[in-house]
């Protein structure tokens, strides 16, 4: 969670003592007056108070009092008032009030002081300036830009009408002009630090963010001992993508506060190394209410991220505490329930969100996913359909224009955050290639993330523009621009997507693919692809799309160039899942145990992102209805260690109603068959799909608990059976449909163009 600096600060206001005229030159007053150029303004409220105690009616000494008590800080209101009553045509007297009243934040009496003052001497240029602030911090910017040109008519130098002028014309969103009028403050005072750190913004906001960073190191030259403004240092430096020198500007901010919320939070995404630490010194220093909630909300993303689920949605919880009805804690926080399996609770939490916002497409998507994946009724299927159409009507937008001219070459675009080191980017280097190949290949990818994966799939289609620096309306006219004739999403409703870009129809056919296996809700998507398998007859109850059923699997796969051999199996009996443990559910553990008590001797491994965690290990334990002692619990690895993992396996048992999928293919080709319970939802069908191109189905895909059961038996029992299984599989699915990227691509298209 990165948060944004403070917005410009409002220079302070003095009061007015001018020197006495001739016709009142006293030795008092001009004694009061010498006192209060030195800033003695101790000393002048005490020889004021000596002079009313034999003149106490005075006006000029009730002024001089009151003066010396504003510059002290003192309550100056009686003795201005008593002045005002004595002198009532004076114009310093109701400005100095203003200043008084802005001090204490009552803008709108300043301002009618102010007010005041000027219909006694019009030409008091620092009244129209301390007008003009009192007109801002009451957001009437035009109305302070017309009395800082005012004080500027009256007194051209007035530096802080230079200044206030800027902020007025940047308030108005002028931002090239605001950046003019900050130089020429800059000019007029040019060791004034402040003035440049507000310049910088000012060139920021106008996309001059290279000479923004230049007026803040001059500013820091000046005064290097501001954490704002290395803070602001570090925002501008991040945005330009220089993120070693944002870390060293934010580290400046934390070796000089160490209780910044904000720099510990912005530090500690890009250094997660330190990230603890920093954002433990933030709440070591005392930060409260929505600071405190955004830095256990960091806190709780780096838990997230190192699989520790327990301890994040304990951070998440903190959070809330303080910030009740925050969006990204309560976001993050149903994220972390639902890795931890807490899936009733993941549920819970997302409607929270969502009736507090019923607008927010992100919670919207979250519930949409997490449904979608735990339906194991047909009788669900309405209903979750009708959820996706909900999302799809608060999604609407208005079209794009389309009016690029039709290419002789078929244009497809692929919108996706996963095209890197994840399920769909490993899948995508199937068939990505191949399609490149077919047609004229456009990928819009909505990660900052680019590694070896991601680099590869670039290779293979070059045309490749990063998503994530356009807003769904800048992204659908570039699809629109760019003349695409295909659009596929290969994100539904999973994180990252781009929902809000088909929404406006860049594209005149759009489809929906791989990355979400249900409904998207858009009217506008024409259809959602999958296979024969995937989609049986009556799917259509849960899609507002049509279903476009691909003549194999519904897609194929590319085996790691590094994948060990497959390795004989010998020992005791041992069932497998490396599946995510959001998808092992009571129901599926409670199956498991029930596999492993008919198959005496059997053990099952489960290794999954949190294991690596003794506190995850024993919450799964814990929730295991049978004898924990068969378990052997394990966190992710390198791939190599996780295909090398396949080897300690017999059979693969895949979880319900979310199946495995990049999991299952990959045991697949490291020789251990998965033994299947297909549901009526899609996403519970991977495994069944899988199985039947490899012609496995039969003895393989279970049509209740009790024969999932039966079947694990009778397979584990036939060893000489599943022995010779394990050493053909990788030649068989080398063969099958699996692995044909060329066919694939064909009836990809094929489908798409139909």
């Amino acid at each position: 969670m990165r948060l944004s600096g403070a917005s410009l600060g409002r220079p302070g206001v003095l009061p007015s003592l001018t020197s006495p005229p001739n016709y009142m030159a006293s030795a008092g007053l001009h004694d009061l007056f010498t006192l209060f150029q030195a800033g003695r303004h101790a000393e002048m409220a005490v020889l004021a108070r000596a002079l009313l105690s034999r003149n106490p009616q005075d006006g000029a000494l009730w002024k001089a009092l009151s003066v010396a008590q504003q510059m002290l800080g003192e309550d100056a209101l009686p003795a201005l008032s008593r002045a005002m009553e004595l002198l009532p045509g004076d114009a310093e007297l109701p400005a100095n009030l203003g200043a008084l009243l802005a001090a204490r934040g009552r803008w709108a009496e300043a301002r009618t002081a102010y007010e005041h003052a000027l219909r006694l001497q019009p030409g008091l240029a620092g009244a129209h300036n301390n007008l003009g602030n009192a007109l801002l911090a009451l957001r009437q910017p035009a109305d302070a830009l017309a009395a800082f040109d005012a004080a500027l008519a009256r007194q051209p130098g007035l530096a802080a009408a230079l200044g206030n002028r800027a902020r007025a014309l940047l308030a108005l969103g002028r931002h090239e002009e605001a950046a003019q009028a900050f130089a020429r403050a800059v000019d007029a005072r040019p060791g004034d630090a402040s003035l440049r750190v507000h310049a910088a913004t000012a060139l920021a906001a106008a996309g001059r963010v290279a000479e923004a960073v230049t007026r803040l190191r001059e500013a820091l030259a000046l005064a290097p001992d501001r954490a704002e403004s290395w803070f602001t240092l570090g925002n501008l430096l991040h945005d330009v993508g220089d993120p070693t020198a944002a870390i060293e500007a934010w580290e400046r901010v934390l070796a000089l506060d160490p209780g910044h919320a904000e720099a510990a939070c912005n530090l500690s995404l890009l250094r997660p190394d330190r990230g603890e630490a920093v954002l433990g010194a933030a709440l070591a220093a005392g930060a409260t209410g929505e600071r405190r909630a955004a830095v256990m909300t960091n806190l709780g993303g780096l838990r997230l991220q190192e699989g520790r689920f327990g301890e994040a949605v304990d951070a998440y919880r903190q959070a809330l505490a303080d910030a009740p009805e925050s969006p990204r804690a309560l976001s993050h926080l149903a994220q972390a329930l639902k890795r931890q399996g807490a899936l009733d609770e993941a549920d819970a939490v997302l409607g929270r969100l969502i009736a507090l916002d019923p607008a927010l497409l992100t919670a919207r998507s979250d519930r949409l996913l997490l449904r979608s994946y735990r339906q194991a009724h047909a009788e669900e299927a309405a209903a979750l359909r009708a959820e996706a159409a909900d999302f799809g009507r608060v999604a609407q937008a208005v079209p794009v224009r389309r009016l690029a001219p039709m290419a002789p070459r078929l244009r497809v675009g692929l919108v996706s955050a996963d095209l890197r080191s994840h399920p769909v980017g490993r899948l995508a280097e199937a068939w990505l290639p191949a399609l490149a190949l077919r047609c004229e290949v456009s990928v819009y990818a909505n990660s900052q993330l680019d590694d070896a994966l991601s680099q590869r799939l670039r290779a293979a289609a070059p045309r490749w523009v990063r998503a994530t620096d356009l807003d769904d309306a800048a992204l659908a006219a570039r699809i629109a621009d760019d003349g695409i004739d295909v659009l596929i999403d290969l994100n539904g409703h999973t994180g990252g997507h781009r929902l809000g870009v088909f929404a406006r129809r860049p594209a005149p056919r759009q489809f929906s693919w791989l990355g979400y296996a249900a409904s998207t809700g858009l009217v506008e998507i024409d259809g959602f692809i999958g296979d024969r398998w995937l989609l049986p007859a009556g799917a259509e109850a849960g899609f507002v799309e049509p279903l476009l059923r691909l003549p194999h699997s519904f897609t194929v796969y590319a085996p790691p160039g590094d994948a060990p051999a497959v390795a004989p199996r010998g020992g005791a009996p041992q069932f497998g899942s490396f599946n995510a443990l959001h998808k092992l559910g009571d129901p599926v553990l409670a199956l498991w145990a029930r596999v492993l008590g008919a198959t005496p001797g059997s053990r099952l491994l489960i290794k999954a992102p949190g294991l690596q965690h003794e506190a995850e290990r024993a919450l799964l334990r814990a929730r295991w209805p049978g004898d924990a002692r068969q378990l052997e619990l394990e966190g992710p690895g390198p791939l190599a260690d996780y295909l090398a993992a396949f080897g300690r396996v017999d059979i693969a048992l895949d979880p319900f109603p979310h199946s495995g999928g990049m999991t299952t293919l990959d045991g697949l080709w490291m020789g251990v068959p998965v033994l299947t319970l297909p549901g009526p939802a899609p996403i519970s069908r991977q495994g069944l799909s899988f199985m039947q191109t490899l012609g496995l189905a039969q003895g393989w895909v279970a049509v209740d608990e009790d024969d999932f059961v039966r079947l694990a038996q009778a397979r584990l029992q036939d060893r000489a059976g599943l022995s010779a299984l394990r050493a053909s599989l990788r030649e068989r699915m080398a063969a099958s449909a699996l692995c044909d990227q060329g066919g694939f691509a064909d009836a990809l298209i094929a489908r798409v163009t139909a």
